[in-house]
C-alpha cells in the first residue's frame, strides 16, 4: 500500500517526466530574495501574512481605535478594552519567531507612546 507521500511524490515525478514544468515562468532565472531568506521571500511572493502579522496588524488598529475613542471623549474607556488588546499582545508574543520582537502591554496611561511602538 503506497502512503500521500510516496503517492505525491509519483505525481510529481511524471508530470515532470511528461513536460510539465518546461515552460514555467522564471524557469532558469535566480529566486528574487530580498530578506535573505528563501522561504520568506517565496511566502511575500504568494502574499501570505504568518499570523504573527496577522496579529501584529490586528493589536495596532485596535489600539488606534482606543486612541482615537480617548481622544475623542466620547466614552469612557474600561479595563476591559485594555485586558482583550493585552491577551492578543499575549499570544502574538508567544508566535514571534524571535523574542527581539515581542512586544509590551499596553496600558492606559501610556497608550500614545505604546501605539508608537506598534506603527
Amino acid at each position: 500500500m503506497m502512503n500521500s507521500r510516496d503517492w505525491m511524490d509519483e505525481a510529481f515525478a511524471n508530470y515532470e517526466k511528461q513536460g510539465g514544468l518546461k515552460d514555467l515562468p522564471g524557469k532558469g532565472k535566480p529566486l528574487d530574495v530580498s530578506s535573505g531568506d528563501a522561504l520568506s521571500g517565496v511566502l511575500k511572493e504568494a502574499n501570505y501574512l504568518p499570523a504573527w502579522l496577522e496579529l501584529q496588524h490586528t493589536i495596532r488598529n485596535q489600539i488606534r481605535a482606543l486612541v482615537q475613542q480617548m481622544d475623542q471623549g466620547k466614552q469612557e474607556i474600561g479595563e476591559e478594552q485594555f485586558e482583550q488588546i493585552n491577551r492578543i499582545i499575549r499570544k502574538y508574543n508567544q508566535l514571534v519567531p524571535n523574542s527581539l520582537l515581542q512586544k509590551g502591554f499596553v496600558s492606559k496611561a501610556h497608550i500614545k507612546e505604546q501605539l508608537a511602538k506598534w506603527e
